[in-house]
């Protein structure tokens, strides 16, 4: 036998869902929507009702966040070259001597492993160097200018010979 209210039931519930349909209350894919939504609305000037629209930018809180500012540190001693013999320099500035200047009678000085060591370039004349230390006589420089290639090599050592490019 068949209960009379869950027929009913039934029937109310079936009935509610076609005048939801009917009347637009109730979509029948609400939640992709039209595709063609954004192109129909585009020919009255409508805005996209869908959910293909764009929703605008990004909240603040997804903002991308600048890096923070660090402070500024001193830039790196220079890389030291090798070891010049002190009586082939002359003090750039004489009172402190923090920048020397190659000054000999030849073509370039010897700059050499360490001091009184091998020898493995050589600076032309006039070629700024930054002492670093200072041994005895020989002073551990490094470049004060970016160096390039004579094509040409030191007499005495034949190693190349460098100058200020």
């Amino acid at each position: 036998m068949k209960h009379p209210i869950s027929t009913f039931v039934i029937f109310a519930v079936l009935m509610t869902l076609v005048w939801l349909v009917g009347t637009g209350l109730a979509r029948a894919q609400p939640f992709y929507g039209d595709p063609y939504d954004g192109a129909r609305a585009a020919q009255w000037s409508y805005g996209a009702r869908n959910v293909y629209s764009w929703g605008g930018p990004p909240p603040l809180a997804y903002a991308p966040v600048a890096p923070p500012v660090l402070e500024a540190l001193p830039p790196p001693p220079p890389p030291p070259l090798g070891w010049v013999s002190g009586r082939l320099t002359a003090c750039a500035d004489p009172p402190a001597c923090r920048a020397v200047v190659i000054s000999v009678y030849a073509d370039g000085a010897n700059v050499r492993a360490v001091p009184g060591g091998p020898v493995v370039g050589s600076l032309a004349n006039g070629v700024p160097v930054v002492p670093l230390r200072r041994e005895g006589e020989w002073i551990l420089v490094a470049p004060g200018c970016a160096l390039g290639p004579t094509y040409t090599w030191s007499v005495t050592a034949g190693v190349p010979l460098s100058v200020c490019m």
